[in-house]
């Protein structure tokens, strides 16, 4: 039982469910070819995004395409995996065609029919390709065109705490910073108090783009907005710089609309046409965490362990977790193993139980934590120890001291035949999720048990 991790132990009585682990599957789309390398990574982001900011497991919904639009979706990713600038070249007519009739299918069907007012359109999208009629604004057209530039679109509508908002980002990346454009919202579902739609097509010569005054094809799909602020923020300084622009001086010119023809059922691709022509292809951007959580959420030939294996390191890397792990209270409760790589040398019991049983971890605050296996409905083991943070409260040692076996009510403590001291280092730790690594090698991933 080397597998223990953490701190402190609880050893009152923690149930265990008749069932093994919990069924979840997420569908996922099979590829025609191998995108390339930035779509690729665009489309890894996208396929997490049905998930909450925080959800675990066992709360991710299961949503499942229709292989029309699945096939339509796939078609336009492929359509767009070799173009240079997010569509300022690089398509072939084939290539254009196909996207063309894929993009047809899609805002023939709508997806999710009242778009602006789901919260499937809520959160960070971003923009894998646009269209330049000749009506876009130039500005627009030259932040887009830069490969070397990440751009993102904010949404805020669906909580009606929070202000409707929408923002476009531009990230000049980690080391220099990124520019922040935002506007107020307004749409069927969140009506902007004393707000009026642009009504005009533009200034003279169409100098900042050709703004059509076509009403929405139907109720709760169109978003209306007006900039209101901006600013740049760099990494070496320490203050925002302002956008050079007097937003509420331009009338019109400062308003705009967006039209969402197509929003997935699961959340992961939109498509959107803005008031001067352009159309968008989006998809949601969701941290790693998240991206890991739902690929721990599938079961049986879709898991790729591979996968999670690397998505666990990119979370490590973020940096995103508590910094004293061992000593921190997060580390306090009942944790679910929900995936373990084991370690050559690691324990032939514990090899053969990984993945076929529930396995919970318990921690409190009084110096004890201890393992509970649930091999049966009414079968447990037990194996308590003392434990306490060292390695700069980054390691938790860790000593055996007790280990029992369950039938029903009866309790039979069975000996110790090997050292029961090791320890468990901690990889990542936040208020759902942690990883460790044992002293024998295995890497294990927890998410919190209420």
């Amino acid at each position: 039982m080397s597998s223990l991790s953490t701190i402190k132990v609880q050893c009152s009585a923690v149930g265990c469910s008749n069932r093994a682990a919990r069924q979840h599957g997420v569908a996922v789309p099979q590829r025609r070819r191998q995108p390339s390398r930035r779509l690729q990574a665009a489309a890894s982001t996208a396929a997490a995004a049905a998930l909450a900011t925080r959800a675990e497991p066992s709360t991710i919904k299961i949503v499942k395409l229709d292989r029309k639009l699945e096939r339509a979706q796939q078609a336009v990713l492929d359509a767009i995996q070799d173009v240079q600038g997010r569509g300022k070249g690089g398509m072939t007519p084939k290539q254009q065609q196909q996207f063309d009739e894929a993009v047809a299918v899609l805002e023939a069907d709508g997806g999710v029919q009242a778009p602006t007012a789901s919260p499937l359109l809520d959160g960070r999208w971003r923009l894998l390709f646009t269209t330049r009629p000749g009506t876009a604004s130039p500005i627009q057209r030259t932040f887009t065109a830069v490969d070397s530039f990440s751009v993102y679109q904010d949404i805020q509508l669906a909580d009606p705490r929070q202000e409707a908002r929408i923002s476009q980002v531009v990230d000049f990346g980690p080391s220099v910073g990124f520019l922040r454009v935002e506007a107020e919202a307004n749409t069927d579902s969140r009506p902007l108090p004393g707000f009026t739609p642009r009504s005009g097509k533009g200034l003279p010569f169409g100098i900042l783009g050709v703004s059509s005054t076509d009403p929405p094809a139907r109720a709760n799909m169109r978003a209306d907005f007006q900039f209101d602020r901006a600013a740049f923020s760099f990494k070496a300084l320490p203050f925002r710089v302002p956008y050079p622009v007097p937003f509420k001086l331009l009338g019109d010119e400062r308003k705009g609309w967006l039209d969402i023809t197509y929003l997935s059922p699961d959340g992961k691709l939109r498509l959107s046409r803005g008031n001067k022509g352009t159309l968008f292809v989006l998809a949601k951007d969701v941290p790693r965490r998240d991206q890991l959580l739902e690929a721990l959420a599938r079961r049986g030939a879709a898991r790729d362990d591979e996968q999670i294996e690397q998505l666990a390191e990119e979370v490590q890397a973020s940096g995103g977790g508590v910094a004293r792990p061992a000593a921190s209270p997060l580390a306090v409760g009942k944790w679910r193993l929900v995936w373990t790589r084991q370690g050559q040398t690691a324990n032939p019991l514990q090899k053969a139980l990984a993945d076929q049983v529930e396995n919970f971890q318990i921690i409190s605050e009084d110096g004890r934590l201890e393992n509970l296996v649930c091999l049966a409905p009414g079968v447990r083991v037990r194996a308590a120890a003392a434990a306490g943070p060292e390695e700069a409260d980054t390691r938790t040692r860790v000593d055996i001291d007790a280990v029992t076996l369950e039938l029903g009510p009866l309790a039979l403590p069975l000996p110790i035949k090997t050292d029961g001291r090791g320890f468990v280092e901690w990889l990542y730790l936040d208020e759902g999720l942690r990883i460790t690594r044992g002293n024998k090698g295995s890497v294990f991933i927890h998410t919190r048990d209420e």
